[in-house]
């Protein structure tokens, strides 16, 4: 089996006026949910303001890397297909969909973004 190689990008368009670039603030619905034996559905989202670092694609899998904006730590966002996780059987991996940007308030600069890679 090949491996396909990372792409990374710096630019994320999620609509047809929309993009988020490095530092921008931004929100998200959706998310993956655990399927329980007796059918009952466990959301697995990250919830909250996240800060936009990068892009990546590597094959069909895509997904956000972005910061939690009150310093959190990291979260990765699949903004791929739907589909049911090879790794852990009940876990249906939905996509998120980004609700739109958090403007900043007066007096809290943007956060920097590091290089992706």
């Amino acid at each position: 089996m090949t491996r396909r190689k990372l792409q990374v990008f710096e630019e994320y368009r999620y609509g047809p006026r929309s993009a988020l670039i490095p530092g921008d603030r931004f929100r998200v619905t959706g998310g993956p949910v655990y399927i329980t034996d007796d059918g009952t559905k466990i959301p697995m989202a990250e919830r909250g303001v996240f800060v936009f670092h990068c892009y990546c694609v590597q094959g069909a899998s895509k997904w956000i890397e972005a910061y939690r904006a009150d310093g959190g730590g990291v979260a990765i966002l699949w903004m791929g297909k739907t589909g049911r996780s090879k790794t852990v059987p009940n876990l249906l991996r939905r996509s998120y969909r980004i609700t739109g940007k958090v403007r900043n308030q007066p007096g809290k600069p943007r956060r920097q973004s590091r290089r992706c890679g």
